[in-house]
């Protein structure tokens, strides 16, 4: 059973044709020859492959990436993929307008106050790049902006097709090749080989038939994604986290998360810096959850009682929960609600149900009828008002009175971990200590593996985004540092 339900859920995700094999262009490829490398990139994800075209584009002549998984696009293959940007004409459609201002207020409060405000401007600041880039090199956009869950405000874009992640993965993995980027799969990286002053040389890998091989390499760029998946080091640096959270990325199979935190490690072993470790982002994905953005659904304990404002940052749902003393609850949509990209495949895998009568959906949550009622009874109210008094909620899109319901389980797993290695604006690693300005000759990190530029909470939307721009940063820079030029803006 849990073989048909992960092969559905990949069948879902497109990651399997009818005949169960995986597309072309997301199959392996051989290892190419032998030979130094202007540029090694450790991690096939969206930051991997934004350093790795960047790199080309730079001037890089042989930029190889190794991905130890068997398949390109790492955590962003299976992402909803929500984009935060800036967008004046698009917010112009909607009837709205944002500012740089204010995306960088949203991501630094929303943070918590300790977010790097270079970094940070940085990212506001390349965003509408990122979208042009991307569009350059095919992927299609919803001519609409949405909120992404905990995104604060609707500026994320998703692109045209329903599994955003799958589209932005082939149009990568597309242009990487169209550009000679060498990609070897089953190939993991063990540690990085230091010369005598101390910048990068070389890393060493382990290749697919188990031998252990040293690449050489005038610049490193490390994009290995978070160590949601590594308890060892969740234990360490975030022991409030359940043992027994699992990963967004593998419900159930932690063993199949490849963030297990490699580049950390390598960077550690390497004497650089980390910083933030301790703070880790769980949310709810593959269970009951049905839309992809707040304001139309309620959360209920397994009895049937509010917990929650539903619309709240996940890290204030999780704590909620956690005070109610389990881990589970249900969430409850109805029909006029706009489902997200897994709403088939979770009904299909019995994640999801529905129920025609509110009778119905009472004997099916196993909730008393009566409770269920007040319950409803008082969100509805609620949200034809725009006032919760037992929450505080004040974002209502709809109330939840039009049958058929749409309801399922729900659980937090680990989704994204906010800490990770200290880096420069430059994409540069940092040296010895997170103050420091020292770096790492040659050695470069984007992405999840990444730390600093959040804070305390990553807002729904900007992972994707902060992956994208400093992979490109990392990328480009790289090349430079491996012909031998400074670094320069993008």
């Amino acid at each position: 059973m849990a073989y048909l339900r992960r092969r559905l859920a990949l069948q879902g995700l497109g990651l399997l044709t009818l005949s169960g094999l995986c597309p072309e262009i997301l199959r392996a490829e051989p290892a190419p020859g032998n030979g130094a490398s202007d540029v090694v990139v450790v991690g096939a994800g969206a930051a991997g492959f934004a350093a790795a075209i960047a790199a080309r584009e730079a001037g890089a002549e042989r930029v190889l990436v190794v991905e130890k998984m068997a398949l390109a696009g790492g955590h962003m293959l299976v992402s909803s993929g929500m984009l935060n940007a800036l967008d004046p004409e698009g917010q112009k459609r909607m009837g709205r307008t944002d500012s740089a201002e204010q995306f960088f207020r949203d991501t630094f409060e929303g943070g918590g106050g300790i977010g790097n405000p270079e970094l940070i401007e940085l990212m506001v600041k390349e965003s509408p790049h990122v979208i042009t880039w991307l569009k350059s090199i095919g992927v299609e956009f919803d001519p609409k902006l949405y909120e992404a869950y905990s995104g604060v405000f609707p500026r994320a874009h998703k692109t045209s097709r329903a599994r955003s992640g799958l589209a932005y993965t082939q149009r990568l993995l597309a242009r990487a090749r169209a550009l000679g980027v060498e990609i070897r799969y089953r190939t993991r990286a063990d540690r990085l080989v230091l010369g005598a002053g101390g910048g990068v040389e070389a890393l060493v890998v382990q290749a697919p038939d188990g031998r252990m091989e040293t690449i050489s390499a005038r610049s490193v760029v490390l994009a290995t994604g978070g160590f949601g998946a590594n308890l060892s080091l969740r234990s360490m640096w975030a022991p409030y986290i359940p043992d027994d959270l699992g990963t967004t990325y593998s419900p159930g199979r932690m063993n199949e998360d490849p963030a297990t935190g490699d580049g950390i490690r390598m960077t550690l072993a390497a004497g650089g810096a980390v910083t933030g470790m301790e703070y880790v982002l769980a949310i709810p994905f593959w269970g009951g959850r049905m839309l992809d953005y707040p304001g139309a659904e309620i959360f209920l304990t397994t009895d049937g009682m509010r917990f929650t404002d539903e619309t709240a940052a996940w890290d204030t749902v999780f704590s909620d929960l956690i005070a109610t003393g389990t881990t589970d609850f249900w969430v409850v949509t109805d029909s006029r609600s706009v489902k997200g990209a897994t709403f088939a495949t979770k009904m299909q895998q019995g994640l999801a149900d529905s129920a025609e009568t509110f009778e119905e959906l009472a004997q099916k949550m196993g909730i008393p009828l009566k409770r269920l009622e007040r319950t409803f009874r008082l969100y509805n109210a609620a949200a034809r008002s725009g006032i919760d008094p037992e929450f505080g909620r004040t974002r209502f899109l709809q109330d939840l009175a039009k049958p058929p319901y749409y309801f399922g389980r729900e659980r937090f797993e680990v989704h994204y971990t906010c800490g990770g290695i200290a880096v420069l604006p430059d994409a540069r690693v940092r040296r010895k200590s997170e103050f420091s300005s020292e770096a790492i000759p040659g050695l470069y990190a984007a992405g999840e593996t990444t730390g600093g530029l959040h804070g305390k909470f990553r807002l729904g939307g900007s992972g994707l985004l902060d992956a994208f721009v400093f992979g490109r940063i990392a990328g480009r820079n790289a090349a430079l540092h491996a012909e031998g030029s400074p670094a320069k803006p993008l």
